[in-house]
């Protein structure tokens, strides 16, 4: 007798699911439905569990690692498909797990007869029609502000996701995924809006003139860069060191907002990409000294490293006598080098006053630390 090529039971799983969710993903969660249906099983509310172990798992999935277990474990759980009672920290641990779809008692064998009556009709494994109060798990949204995605334009999207899926009515196996997907398009669509606005905005042909003491970026400027998610009094800040480099270079130009849109950019760019902040307020210490990614945003500025350098006792010394315990004393440091360069220079950057009473008044680090 010929022996199989095939020697053990195959593994099956949905295209469509595959598609929805991933092919990793797709494969774990129908072999936990597996388990559920051929295995030892218990009904707790609601839900059918069963018990296994990363290890057991392994054995049964020989092609991934009991790490590569764990991580899809995880990733299916934070889309939302199955329950888990505790995510194991050894693989010898024993897990409760449960597909995230709760039993119907009433008419369960009628309901199968007709699926059996007539396969079309059988929805695939998970699929739920969306709930009115659905909002995206933790893990969604820190993925999308992974990519560079604003929280603000993901709170905003969730609205009208739920009330376009609810008037569809449509079942879905993963609401998570869907919503990933969809606030991705949105947000580049978004952007490429931006741009195409900014460019409209910014390329209309002006006369070239010299750019003078009292110039202040068009309202069309500023709300593109607040459309990018620049802080307002960030773009207010760079006013001043703008205008100086520009008049000690006294060069005309016909596009002075484009140039400033650019320069602003460049500088937020750098400093919420490299500047560290601390997760915890404390207060500035003796021999504090900013970290060298302020210098290069200040680079960027054209303010002068050796004319910051100098202001660090003195700014040390008043926020030693002040005693105040703040997130990041470097985004501190870094406006106050900013005002004072535009008042050594004769400009005026946002309100008057004291330099370090200004820097008690706002910042506009405050919602990055």
């Amino acid at each position: 007798m010929t022996e199989s090529l095939i020697p053990e039971r195959p593994l099956v799983f949905s295209p469509s699911l595959a598609a929805s969710i991933g092919l990793e993903e797709a494969i774990l969660l129908q072999h936990l439905e597996a388990l559920l249906a051929l295995g030892s099983k218990q009904t707790r509310d609601d839900y059918h569990w069963t018990s296994s172990n990363l290890l057991s798992l392994s054995e049964q999935l020989p092609f991934w690692s009991t790490a590569a277990i764990r991580r899809i474990l995880l990733k299916v759980h934070d889309l939302g498909l199955i329950l888990i009672s505790q995510m194991p920290t050894s693989e010898e641990q024993i897990i409760e797990l449960a597909i995230n779809q709760q039993i119907r008692v009433q008419a369960q064998t009628s309901s199968q007869n007709r699926q059996a009556a007539n396969p079309a009709t059988n929805t695939d494994l998970g699929a739920q029609r969306i709930a009115a109060n659905w909002r995206p798990g933790s893990a969604i949204v820190e993925q999308l502000k992974q990519q560079g995605i604003e929280q603000g334009f993901i709170e905003a999207t969730i609205d009208e996701f739920v009330f376009y899926w609810r008037e569809r009515n449509e079942a879905s196996h993963a609401w998570s995924s869907k919503f990933l997907q969809h606030v991705s398009r949105r947000w580049q669509t978004h952007q490429q809006h931006l741009h195409a606005t900014a460019n409209k905005l910014l390329s209309a042909k002006q006369p070239e003139k010299n750019i003078g003491k009292q110039w202040q970026p068009s309202p069309d400027a500023i709300e593109i860069l607040e459309r990018m998610g620049i802080n307002k009094n960030f773009i207010d800040d760079a006013v001043a060191e703008f205008v100086l480099y520009w008049e000690e270079r006294n060069e005309a130009q016909a596009t002075w907002n484009s140039k400033f849109v650019n320069h602003v950019k460049r500088q937020w760019a750098r400093f919420t990409h490299t500047l560290k902040h601390d997760t915890e307020p404390r207060p500035i210490s003796d021999n504090w000294i900013p970290d060298h990614e302020v210098f290069d945003v200040l680079t960027i500025a054209n303010i002068d490293a050796h004319f910051a350098r100098e202001l660090i006792p003195e700014f040390v010394l008043f926020w030693r006598d002040k005693n105040e315990l703040h997130h990041s004393w470097n985004t501190k440091f870094l406006q106050h080098v900013k005002y004072r360069w535009a008042r050594r220079n004769g400009q005026q950057a946002g309100s008057k006053g004291d330099a370090f009473e200004r820097l008690t008044d706002r910042s506009w680090a405050a919602d990055l630390v």
